[in-house]
């Protein structure tokens, strides 16, 4: 059996060169580079190869063994190595090329078969069979002898110019290591491993054992598919790598857009800031000119009735100098009335009217440490500067991170000096960026108290779609009280009789909805009744809110849970968040996307949820701005506007930090109630006064 073997394996092995092999490619591989080991760049000595299919010397590889396993120096991949560099694989490829390459390297080769320590003779020819160098005779003589007749022997010259190494590779043998006289022709699929003929008489006699050639035959064409299955692999990293490419172009080309918008800011506010210094140098010009004039007017004046008492006082002491007893008793009526009247004239009382200056971003902390750009990385969460400046009559929030905003907020005194400064507020050339928007101040109204039987409570407000009239639900004197969009008071629409107070309102459409403890009244823009529902639960108090014109969103308080009520008076649908207890809804908000915003009377906290009842957002003290958030309204970017205290905060679909837009603590009643109609942020006190402020810059 074991004969059987070894004939199969002996008349397989390749006697010429396959018309599929090309010796260029040989050539290529069998140069001083690729045979250099990357750690010593020396010649490979004993190359070991790892699961990486990277080759080092045994030698340079044991210092990197560490606890068992070892690092690859070029890819890193950690392999395991629990005997060592011994343990690991000798690269037998690597080994037939060094063979090979050392071989030609030595250009003075002497004859294998006569030489001797006395006599050197040099070699001519190689055997390609024998492996042996032949001199000159000793080729003659290999070619003339019957068991080296068919052997093939080769000019030398040709040999070592690589006219033959693919010959020369295929009649390479493998010895084996624990046989070293033994080749390796045969491979055992037990062991799934190559092995010599003393392996297959001793250790592997019971086992599978098949030549060599069958072996190879038989994987060849799984290591092909291999092959040939990494060219997939080879695409798709190409494709990433372009991937790679265009991500770096798009971010440059975003970076140069960033920088572009922050040169173009810059610009901006530059100008705004000239201009701004400019209008308030003419005003200040304006006003020193009126000044001068009227003080060179009161200086006239002056120098003439001192001229005039001057002279009076002159005439007077000649009069009783050199005057006569009659004289003096003749004139002396005409002194009396003209002393009379000089001192009787009143002097021009001039008021000192210097003006006092106020400059917005004036703090030295302000300046020194506030950002006005900032940059949010993906994973991060912006953060917002909520530093407030107290300017006199004024409170301005500071410009924050992202360009921020400048708002004035009046109060009662002084409404209107701020009307026409502020114009310079919200009419500023240059727009947000970022998630924030910026207000400032446009106009205020207030409640005529002729109008009021008693002190009003504004407990809701809301817009007429289209119109931008304002409605204000006056819970002390039931009524509705009905405001253009701008300002100029309208009328009132009395409510209906009911026996306790109304507190919310809301305009569905052309229908006017409003609460009243457990009941729900619907009337037309005109006021006229048009039904009464039940409300569930037991609230005090059911605030209201509406989706266009598709139905009136109602609060249900305790109950944690909202209804919504179609214009004719039917209940089509009610949100009741998921796991959501021991929470009081109050105020509440649809927006754009309908989803619902209420704020937590009890948990003290903004809730965001979808019509389906699944929670997307919670914002509460912990984690934002928040610490008693009141009343709510929604922009149609989805911005969330709330009534904190004395505050209103916002707070972007995208944060849940929240940013300060306006300050009114000291300086006017706690803001009531607020709404939003387009760009106008509109802002309810307790007593009724309503202040309108211009939101501007929008979400990028």
């Amino acid at each position: 059996m074991f004969w059987a073997f070894e004939r199969e394996a002996l008349a397989n092995r390749p006697d010429k060169i396959m018309a599929t092999q090309s010796s260029t490619s040989l050539q290529d591989l069998i140069r001083e580079d690729f045979l250099t080991c990357k750690i010593c760049y020396d010649l490979y000595v004993v190359p070991k190869i790892l699961p990486c299919l990277h080759t080092y010397c045994q030698k340079c590889l044991e210092p990197l063994v560490e606890n068992g396993t070892i690092h690859c120096p070029e890819c890193r991949l950690q392999s395991e190595a629990p005997g060592g560099s011994v343990g690991l694989k000798t690269n037998f490829f690597i080994n037939s090329l060094l063979e090979l390459f050392q071989m030609k390297r030595n250009k003075d080769l002497e004859c294998t078969v006569c030489s001797s320590a006395q006599k050197v003779v040099a070699a001519t020819a190689r055997c390609l069979d024998c492996k042996d160098f032949l001199c000159q005779i000793c080729s003659q003589g290999h070619c003339c002898s019957r068991l080296t007749l068919h052997h093939k022997v080769v000019n030398l010259e040709e040999f070592l110019a690589g006219h033959y190494d693919t010959e020369v590779r295929f009649l390479q043998e493998l010895w084996c290591q624990d046989h070293p006289q033994e080749a390796l022709r045969f491979f055992c699929d037990t062991c799934s491993m190559s092995i010599c003929r003393d392996c297959r008489m001793l250790d592997h006699f019971q086992h599978k054992v098949v030549s060599m050639s069958s072996a190879v035959q038989r994987k060849r064409p799984s290591v092909e598919q291999l092959i040939k299955s990494l060219q997939g692999t080879i695409t798709c990293i190409s494709e990433q790598e372009k991937a790679v490419e265009e991500a770096m172009d798009k971010l440059k080309v975003e970076s140069e857009r960033v920088k572009e918008k922050i040169c173009k800011y810059v610009e901006d506010i530059t100008t705004y800031i000239f201009a701004q210094k400019d209008c308030v140098l003419a005003k200040l010009n304006a006003f020193l000119t009126e000044q001068l004039e009227r003080f060179c007017l009161a200086q006239k004046e002056l120098q003439s009735q001192k001229d005039k008492a001057m002279n009076t006082q002159e005439f007077s002491q000649r009069i009783l100098c050199v005057g006569k007893d009659s004289e003096i008793l003749h004139l002396e009526g005409m002194i009396r009335t003209r002393v009379e009247e000089l001192q009787a004239h009143r002097l021009p009382q001039l008021q000192s009217q210097i003006p006092e200056l106020t400059i917005a971003w004036d703090e030295p902390q302000q300046l020194s440490e506030g950002s006005i750009f900032s940059l949010v990385f993906p994973g991060e969460q912006p953060t917002r500067n909520a530093q407030q400046l107290e300017l006199g009559s004024e409170s301005l929030t500071s410009l924050g991170e992202e360009s921020g905003e400048v708002m004035g907020t009046p109060s009662d005194s002084d409404e209107d000096s701020l009307t026409s400064e502020s114009d310079s507020h919200f009419k500023s050339p240059f727009s947000s960026t970022g998630w924030s928007r910026r207000a400032g101040y446009a106009f205020s109204f207030a409640l005529d108290p002729s109008l009021t039987k008693q002190k009003p409570n504004i407990t809701g407000i809301a817009v007429v779609p289209h119109s931008g009239q304002v409605v204000l639900l006056d819970q002390a004197n039931a009524e509705i009280k009905q405001y253009s969009a701008f300002g100029h008071f309208e009328g009132v629409i009395p409510l209906p009789a009911s026996n306790s107070v109304f507190c919310g309102i809301s305009v569905c459409g052309k229908i006017l909805a409003c609460s009243s403890e457990t009941h729900l009244f619907f009337l037309n823009l005109d006021g006229l009744f048009l039904r009464k529902l039940q409300l569930r639960g037991s609230e005090s108090s059911y605030p209201l809110a509406s989706y266009g014109d598709s139905y009136v969103a109602v609060s249900e308080g305790t109950l944690c849970s909202i209804s919504l009520y179609s214009p004719s008076g039917a209940c089509v649908g009610r949100v009741q968040p998921d796991n959501y207890h021991g929470g009081k809804f109050l105020f509440i908000a649809v927006n754009s996307w309908e989803e619902f915003v209420v704020s937590d009377f009890i948990k003290k906290q903004i809730v965001v949820m979808e019509k389906s009842g699944v929670v997307l957002n919670v914002l509460n003290p912990s984690t934002s701005l928040l610490a008693k958030p009141f009343s709510i309204c929604v922009d149609e970017d989805r911005n969330i506007f709330v009534i904190d205290q004395f505050k209103v905060i916002q707070f972007s679909p995208y944060d849940n930090t929240g940013k300060v837009v306006f300050s009114g603590q000291g300086q006017m009643g706690r803001p009531r109630v607020l709404a939003i109609d387009g760009n106008n942020l509109i802002l309810v006190r307790e007593d009724g006064n309503t202040h309108v402020f211009y939101l501007y810059g929008r979400l990028l």
